[in-house]
């Protein structure tokens, strides 16, 4: 096995030493994750695991997505994000799981949204969303549908802050 020497650490490790990322850097990044993810999802692959510590940062400012070791293939893959395409199985750490995740109705390209909202959500406050709860409550909350998810700082723009609720959004299609 060959892996790739990342010298810049994790957005997570970054997190951790230097605080929360401005807007500019975490749109830079963002916008990167996303590009990765919607690789992955047109190639019928889901990551079932994005989070700060499985987005590398090179010194170039360029993010890779890693640890693949949840990721799956699609059997079957329509527009409509149908429940013939969802995986059955719980994967991923709770903070960051969607709630079709917890609740064990199915894994999709949804759910990779989902976690790229929480690991927005991540970059800009420093922890994941509901990160004040215990891990158990936090997937309870999320998984029992009670409540709105918390949203970004009042430092953010109106177009950050929408962003992170549409992926934070139970059961929208994209």
């Amino acid at each position: 096995i060959f892996m790739e020497f990342v010298p810049g650490g994790s957005i997570s490790n970054i997190i951790h030493r230097f605080g929360p990322l401005t807007e500019i850097v975490l749109c830079k990044y963002t916008k990167q994750i996303l590009q990765g993810v919607a690789y992955l999802h047109d190639n019928c692959v889901v990551h079932r695991d994005i989070k700060g510590n499985n987005v590398m940062l090179m010194p170039n400012g360029i993010v890779k997505l890693i640890d693949f070791g949840c990721a799956r293939r699609l059997a079957w893959v329509s527009l409509s994000g149908t429940q013939s395409e969802m995986l059955k199985s719980v994967h991923g750490t709770p903070y960051w799981m969607a709630p079709e995740v917890i609740n064990e109705s199915g894994y999709g390209r949804k759910s990779d949204i989902w976690s790229i909202g929480c690991t927005v959500f991540e970059m800009a406050t420093g922890k994941p969303p509901l990160a004040s709860m215990d891990r158990i409550a936090a997937m309870f909350y999320i998984g029992a549908h009670r409540g709105l998810m918390p949203s970004l700082p009042d430092r953010f723009s109106v177009a950050a802050v929408d962003f992170v609720r549409a992926c934070l959004t139970r059961y929208v299609e994209f």
